[in-house]
């Protein structure tokens, strides 16, 4: 049961996690470095892209003589491109297969290493997403698949490999075939590149889904937390002045007739003041960091007969009924039922007019004992089903205030300074309960504000 006091309200109950603290979280870890440091990043991929490609020099040097030279353009084309791919990644897959094509041409095997078509395939999974990712990387690897076939015209002219003296010979390989087996090790190489850049997105994309739904979280949780107090407020500024205006338009004119008796409301005007001041200081006390809010779960002044009291001194004709057991222990429930009598009496103080009677009615209606309840339930008896045998799962307290007086338009009323604001706060109060509220017309003559609330259970 959520409790509805002033410290426990659901939005000082849940305050979710800011936005900022998740994403402090997510930029932890040597992942959240990194996106932090583009430019560091970038140097890492072209040194670990120049370190494999240190790898396989040699052996291009030692097929090629002088003539692998002309590789190190290719390289530094690749290089340059690859310092772009965040900002261009289709652009940079295109030049990058070129210029591995190229290579090719020259090197054959250099397809043993096509880490740069790897890095950029990966950058534009990154970016686009799988499917832009395979569509473009693939080709570029037929590109390359194609260079493959120059094989037999650069054996003829330099000779079998290094490659293939060492490597695929001593397995009875041809150079065509061990080249196709290269080639389907980089359909499956690039491939895999893009789909680690396609999870990448996933998660990136995931991170900040959690982040907006963080944001909003924190937002209607601001929302919810200026509604509590802006309710709060109300309820202890309007009960206040209106019962101060009262006392004031009192005290003018029994001053007329009995100046002593003018001095007793003028005290009464000033104790109600006081009261009020003490009531903002709370309000206020609570919604500061550290402050011992443990005395703040009821309203100054709580006893509902002191309420009475105030209103029968402001010249209200009360007169109240308890039907049932006395209402429940409860902090937060002694709240709303305070807060909600108040409105009502609040309302027919400031609107009311020629008032003879004001009546409240307070009836608990008690449930079964939570050992009856589970029994019930146990035999199968939902809520529903108890309800509808005239079982009811939980009590009920029913809250009536009506009077006899002359009240205006409900459209006159909306236009009166904060009109409207009491209501709402009375039925956002009963809706923590399961309750409900009715302000309207009386069936006879005056205002009825009826309310419906489900006690905490006990147990």
């Amino acid at each position: 049961m959520i409790t509805p006091s002033l410290t426990e309200s659901p939005a000082a109950q849940a305050m979710p996690p800011g936005f900022e603290d998740l994403a402090i979280v997510r930029g932890r870890g040597m992942r959240g470095w990194f996106r932090r440091h583009p430019k560091t990043m970038n140097a890492v991929v072209i040194g670990v892209y120049v370190l494999l490609t240190l790898w396989v020099y040699p052996y291009a040097f030692y097929d090629l003589g002088r003539g692998a030279l002309w590789l190190l353009p290719g390289y530094a084309v690749i290089v340059a491109a690859l310092c772009f791919r965040r900002s261009h990644p289709l652009s940079v897959l295109a030049l990058v297969a070129l210029a591995e094509a190229a290579l090719l041409l020259f090197y054959p095997w250099q397809g043993v290493q096509m880490w740069g078509l790897c890095f950029a395939a990966y950058a534009v999974a990154l970016q686009r997403g799988l499917l832009v990712g395979l569509i473009t990387g693939l080709p570029a690897c037929v590109l390359g698949y194609l260079s493959f076939l120059r094989t037999e015209i650069w054996t003829e002219r330099h000779g079998p490999s290094w490659w293939m003296e060492n490597y695929y010979d001593p397995m009875g390989l041809s150079e065509f075939e061990s080249l196709s087996i290269l080639a389907v090790m980089m359909f499956f190489t690039v491939g895999i590149s893009a789909g680690i850049g396609a999870a990448v997105r996933r998660g990136r994309s995931h991170e900040q889904e959690v982040l907006e739904w963080a944001r909003r979280n924190q937002q209607l949780a601001q929302v919810a937390e200026r509604n509590r107090i802006a309710r709060e407020m109300h309820d202890v500024i309007a009960h206040s002045l209106s019962v101060m205006i009262s006392l004031a338009d009192g005290a003018r004119i029994v001053a007329r007739k009995d100046p002593h008796r003018a001095g007793e409301v003028l005290e009464e005007l000033s104790g109600t003041g006081r009261t009020a001041l003490g009531d903002m200081r709370r309000v206020i006390g609570v919604l500061r960091e550290g402050q011992d809010v443990g005395a703040a779960r009821r309203p100054i002044g709580e006893s509902l007969e002191e309420l009475y009291e105030n209103f029968r001194q402001a010249g209200l004709p009360l007169t109240v009924s308890l039907t049932g057991p006395a209402l429940p222990e409860d902090a937060g429930f002694g709240l709303t039922v305070h807060r909600i009598l108040q409105e009502s009496l609040t309302n027919v103080l400031r609107y009311g007019r020629q008032v003879t009677a004001v009546s409240v009615q307070i009836e608990h209606r008690p449930g079964p004992e939570p050992s009856e309840s589970r029994r019930l339930s146990a035999q199968g008896l939902s809520a529903a089903d108890q309800a509808a045998l005239g079982m009811p799962s939980c009590g009920q307290v029913v809250l009536t205030v009506t009077d006899d007086g002359v009240h205006p338009a409900q459209g006159e009323r909306r236009e009166s300074v904060g009109s409207g604001q009491g209501i709402h706060g009375m039925s956002e109060r009963a809706g923590f309960y399961n309750g409900s509220v009715y302000a309207g017309p009386a069936p006879r003559r005056g205002w009825m504000v009826r309310a419906v609330l489900e006690p905490p259970q006990k147990g």
